[in-house]
């Protein structure tokens, strides 16, 4: 890591946060926040991506809807997934997906769920989640507990390991929902 670029390295990395946030104005300057040289198409297509593009056509503006404080004329999925679609435009080798889905009602959750599926295959995803059903599809999990790695494997392994804090956790989270 010493030898690394740190700007280099950054500009191949996308975030999107628990709570996304957005800057008053359009979702046209939302999205070009993070690549201000995006075509017309790169928008679009980063939209398709984060599985907001149905929504933004359906605005009465599109791309050039204004979207308030904060996003604050989207609802908690919309903001997600522009913000997803904003880290997309960057093209990044690697994604971080923080609690991206934690806040986010069913169908909304369902809709960055196949995003994220569409995007496995073109970028490194790191997604750290406390709701189980996020990873269900992952190739690795690892389980964090007292700040160090206590397990780690696939899903069907966790969750069927006698006696282990993912199985534990998924129990749990079945009983709850």
């Amino acid at each position: 890591l010493n030898e690394i670029d740190l700007s280099s390295f950054l500009s191949r990395v996308g975030y999107v946060q628990q709570t996304p946030f957005l800057f008053s104005g359009t979702i046209r300057d939302n999205l070009l926040w993070s690549f201000e040289n995006a075509s017309e198409t790169e928008l679009w297509e980063a939209c398709r991506l984060a599985n907001a593009e149905k929504f933004v056509r359906k605005l009465p503006h599109g791309l050039d809807t204004v979207v308030g404080d904060r996003g604050v004329r989207l609802s908690g999925g919309e903001r997600q997934r522009i913000a997803l679609a904003r880290a997309l435009l960057r093209k990044p080798e690697l994604l971080i997906l923080d609690e991206a889905t934690s806040a986010l009602d069913s169908e909304s959750e369902k809709l960055i769920q196949s995003a994220i599926e569409n995007l496995a295959a073109e970028s490194t995803l790191l997604v750290i989640a406390h709701r189980l059903s996020t990873v269900m599809k992952a190739d690795q999990i690892f389980v964090i507990h007292e700040g160090h790695v206590a397990e780690s494997g696939s899903y069907a392994d966790l969750s069927t390991k006698p006696g282990g804090i993912f199985s534990r956790m998924l129990k749990l989270q079945q009983v709850a929902a």
